[in-house]
């Protein structure tokens, strides 16, 4: 019979309760509660009540009762703040109306476009790299997905249309998420984004004029949101143009960085996984040949690799909800005005859903094994209707970026000690050196 809400998990303080501990090492905080409850649990930051939920289950009912039971906009205020209304910090009513233009811009036929950036930007990283030397994995690309996410969404002159100072300014943004403190506060970091937020505005104004004046010229990301109806039959208004861009580069390239530079890691400490993706890369992507979608559907191991690194490391290790009306979870009743977690610390290393889960196996993902085959076991990318629109490109931007790097580069890991270091938004590897020479 449910009566009781979920046990909480130890650790707490008087007044913070377990807030310090889920902003600086939520992952032993996450693994304690499981170890200590099991599937459900709950934790207090500040006066905020929280429960938190693992396996594939509680997470399809997670995402299925979004928009119904449980506000998915509540719990991103520090992300509204930063970006503006729109994407899955909007109202669930203008959600569900700018869908038609956030499928616009994915949809399968401008893939091949934006495959050739990829190939374009990665192989410019490339060759600035010379014959040999040194590099932080984890640095570069970072540099490198905003150059992709540039080239993609803005088109070959991007560099000269967003200026040196733009991704200065998004980092102002991006410094500033901060998921406890209220987002209006006089601080200096709120300070220092709004006056970035500003500046990116002014500048994304003036080119989606200039893509109005001359729409012949352009075939981007602002011309197909100038576009494109949205399901009430409008257009965007150009502020909403401006904060969905700002919404599709931070959700398309931070994510996407840190999950690049895990598989790389990944990869080059698990020598006998990278053999395979090395001969792959040999049969499939002769030297001097663009990356293109035939090629991408025959690179089985890179995907089972990045579908791995997913679950092992996920960038997005967990996503918030607020409980809208009192709803049950197994035997426990959840009140409103709690708020409500997907765990991936937990979910992904299920003994019953994967085998050895704390093992790098990418094969695990191949038809023989099948394991994850439930499409909500894995968190990393969400789950239901609001699962990641850009899900695709990503995958194949980190597919094009290892076969590339592999292909024209021996490579030697460094670092030793390679940590997650997680914060107020995307997860990250620490420093990941490496040493290369050139083929």
């Amino acid at each position: 019979m449910t009566s009781t809400v979920p046990p909480v998990v130890s650790g707490g303080y008087p007044v913070v309760g377990h807030l310090f501990e889920m902003l600086h090492d939520r992952q032993s905080l996450f693994k304690r509660g499981y170890a200590e409850h099991g599937d459900v649990f709950s934790m207090k930051l500040g006066p905020q009540w929280v429960a938190v939920v693992t396996g594939a289950g509680y997470n399809r009912q997670f995402y299925t009762e979004t928009d119904k039971s449980l506000n998915m906009q509540d719990g991103y205020g520090f992300l509204k703040e930063a970006i503006g209304e729109v994407l899955f910090v909007a109202s669930k009513e203008d959600y569900y109306n700018q869908r038609p233009a956030l499928l616009q811009v994915f949809k399968h036929e401008r893939m091949a476009d934006y495959v050739q950036a990829m190939n374009i930007e990665v192989q410019r990283w490339l060759d600035s790299l010379g014959q040999a030397g040194e590099v932080d994995i984890t640095q570069a690309m970072l540099r490198l997905t905003q150059s992709v996410a540039g080239r993609a969404f803005i088109g070959p002159n991007y560099e000269q249309e967003l200026g040196e100072a733009f991704w200065h300014h998004y980092k102002a943004i991006s410094a500033s998420l901060d998921p406890v403190l209220p987002p209006t506060l006089p601080l200096p970091k709120f300070k220092r984004r709004d006056a970035a937020k500003k500046k990116i505005h002014e500048k994304l104004m003036t080119l989606i004029q200039k893509r109005r004046d001359h729409p012949e010229q352009y075939d981007d990301l602002i011309t197909t949101l100038l576009s494109t109806p949205l399901s009430d039959g409008s257009i965007m208004t150009d502020e909403t143009i401006v904060t969905m861009f700002m919404g599709l580069i931070f959700a398309g390239h931070e994510t996407t960085a840190g999950q690049a530079a895990w598989l790389i890691a990944l990869l080059l400490q698990h020598p006998d996984y990278l053999d395979r993706v090395k001969a792959e890369i040999r049969e499939h992507i002769p030297a001097g040949q663009p990356i293109d979608g035939g090629v991408l559907r025959n690179l089985t191991d890179i995907y089972y690799a990045i579908d791995e690194t997913t679950r092992l490391r996920p960038s997005a290790d967990t996503q918030i909800r607020t409980v809208e009306a009192a709803m049950t979870v197994g035997t426990y009743a959840i009140p409103a005005g709690w708020r409500m977690m997907v765990s991936g610390d937990t979910s992904h290393l299920l003994r019953d859903t994967f085998v050895n889960p704390e093992q790098f196996d990418p094969l695990r993902f191949s038809p023989e094994r099948g394991e994850g085959k439930n499409p909500f076991a894995i968190v990393g990318f969400g789950g239901g209707i609001h699962k990641c629109s850009g899900m695709n490109f990503a995958k194949n931007e980190m597919a094009v970026i290892t076969s590339l790097f592999f292909q024209q580069f021996d490579v030697e890991l460094l670092s030793d000690d390679i940590h997650v270091v997680s914060g107020s938004g995307a997860n990250y590897p620490s420093a990941v050196w490496v040493r290369y020479n050139r083929r």
